[in-house]
C-alpha cells in the first residue's frame, strides 16, 4: 500500500436474496482501487446513501427480468459524498468535496461523469445525500411535472416520512400548498407535523385510516405523489378529487416479495376512477433533468438560510452498517433520509463546514 494507491472496504453482493432481503447477502471485504488513470480521480467517501431502490438492483433478475443480474462479487451501485484525494481530472482538485455514484466503499475511482460538486449553501455534506441530493431532487422535479404548487392545491404524498416524501412535503409548504401524508405510526405522524410542517398525517397503521384520509381531504387531493405503488395505490384512489395528478416516482412497496399482493386485480378500480374521475398519471425520475439542478439549488438554499426547511439526516456509523440500514428501510420504516458514515474525517469535516458557514 502506498499513498497513491491506498487501502479501502466495500460492500458486495454475497448472494442473491430468497424473499426478503437480508444482511448475509452482503459481505464486507478489504480491497485496493487501481491508480487514478488520465481523466479520473480518487475519492474517499464519507457518507454513502442508503436508497429503496438498490432493493431491485441485488436480485437475480432486476426489474422482473429487465436488466442483467450484477455478478456475485460485485459492488453494491449507489450515491456517496467524499473527498478527492488524487487526481488527474483537470476538471477536478485535490480537496474537492464532491457527490456521486462512487458506490458502497471507501475508495472510488471516477472519471466525473455525473458528479456534482458539493454546493456549500446547502449546509452539511450528508444534506448532498438527503433534500439537497437524489430525494430533494426527485421532489423538486416532480413539483416541476406537476406544474408547480399552484394556490389552494393540495398534495397527497406516500412515504411521506422517507428521504423523497419529506423533502417533497417540505417544497409543498414553503411554496405555499397544503399536504397532507401517509406514514405508519405515530412517531412518524408527529415528526412530519412538528418538524417538516405537513399539515395533516394519516397513520396507515390505524384502524381509522380511512377516516383520517376523509377528514384530511374533504374535497380530494389535487396530486397525489406516490413513493410507495402495491396495495396502497388502489386504496388511494377514493381520496383524489375530479382531475387529479398522480406522479409516480416509486414502489417501494413492490421492492419485495409481498404475498398479500399475489391475486389481487385493481386493474378495474383504476380504470373507473381515470375515466370517471379524469385522472391522469405521470411517472417520472431525476434522470436526464439536470438543466433543473442550478435552479433547485438556488430554491433550496434560500429555504435552508431562511429557516423555512430544516435538513434532517438519520446517520449510521461504519461501513458495516450498510447492509442492516437497507434492510431497515424495509423492516422498520426508518424515519427520513439514510447515510452510513465510513470515514473517520466526514464528522470532523462536516463540522468544520458548519464552523465555516456560521462565521
Amino acid at each position: 500500500m502506498t499513498a497513491e494507491n491506498p487501502a479501502g472496504q466495500r460492500v458486495v453482493i454475497d448472494r442473491y436474496p430468497d424473499g426478503a432481503l437480508r444482511p448475509s447477502d452482503f459481505a464486507v471485504e478489504a480491497y485496493v482501487p487501481p491508480i487514478p488513470q488520465d481523466g479520473e480521480f480518487l475519492v474517499r467517501t464519507m457518507f454513502i446513501s442508503v436508497d429503496p431502490m438498490l432493493r431491485l438492483l441485488v436480485d437475480a433478475a432486476p426489474f422482473g427480468g429487465g436488466m442483467p443480474a450484477m455478478p456475485l462479487g460485485t459492488t453494491i451501485p449507489g450515491a456517496a459524498v467524499g473527498e478527492i484525494i488524487a487526481t488527474r481530472n483537470p476538471a477536478f482538485k485535490v480537496g474537492d468535496l464532491v457527490e456521486g455514484r462512487f458506490g458502497w466503499q471507501t475508495l472510488a475511482i471516477s472519471t466525473g461523469t455525473g458528479v456534482n460538486r458539493v454546493n456549500p449553501a446547502l449546509g452539511k455534506l450528508e444534506n448532498a445525500l438527503g433534500i439537497a441530493g437524489l430525494p430533494g431532487f426527485t421532489a423538486y422535479v416532480g413539483l416541476h411535472v406537476a406544474g408547480g404548487v399552484k394556490p389552494g392545491q393540495t398534495f397527497l404524498v406516500t412515504g411521506a416520512a422517507g428521504a423523497v416524501g419529506s423533502a417533497v412535503g417540505a417544497l409543498v409548504r414553503a411554496r405555499g400548498g397544503r399536504v397532507v401524508g401517509i406514514a405508519g405510526g405515530e412517531s412518524k405522524r408527529r415528526y412530519l407535523m412538528d418538524e417538516i410542517g405537513y399539515d395533516a398525517v394519516a397513520d396507515r397503521l390505524a384502524p381509522d385510516f380511512a377516516a383520517q384520509l376523509a377528514s384530511a381531504l374533504p374535497a380530494g387531493a389535487d396530486v397525489y405523489f406516490d413513493n410507495v405503488g402495491g396495495l396502497l395505490f388502489p386504496k388511494m384512489l377514493p381520496f383524489l378529487g375530479r382531475g387529479a395528478l398522480i406522479l409516480v416516482c416509486g414502489l417501494m412497496a413492490q421492492y419485495q416479495p409481498d404475498d398479500a399482493a399475489v391475486g389481487a386485480d385493481h386493474l378495474p378500480d383504476l380504470l373507473r376512477a381515470v375515466m370517471f374521475k379524469g385522472l391522469r398519471i405521470q411517472g417520472f425520475t431525476q434522470l436526464g433533468q439536470d438543466a433543473l439542478r442550478p435552479a433547485f439549488e438556488e430554491e433550496l438554499a434560500a429555504l435552508i438560510a431562511s429557516g423555512k426547511v430544516q435538513p434532517k439526516v438519520h446517520v449510521e456509523h461504519g461501513i458495516e452498517r450498510l447492509p442492516q440500514a437497507l434492510v431497515n428501510l424495509f423492516d422498520k420504516s426508518t424515519t427520513g433520509k439514510v447515510v452510513v458514515s465510513v470515514d473517520a474525517a466526514s464528522g470532523s469535516l462536516s463540522a468544520r463546514r458548519t464552523r465555516e458557514e456560521a462565521n
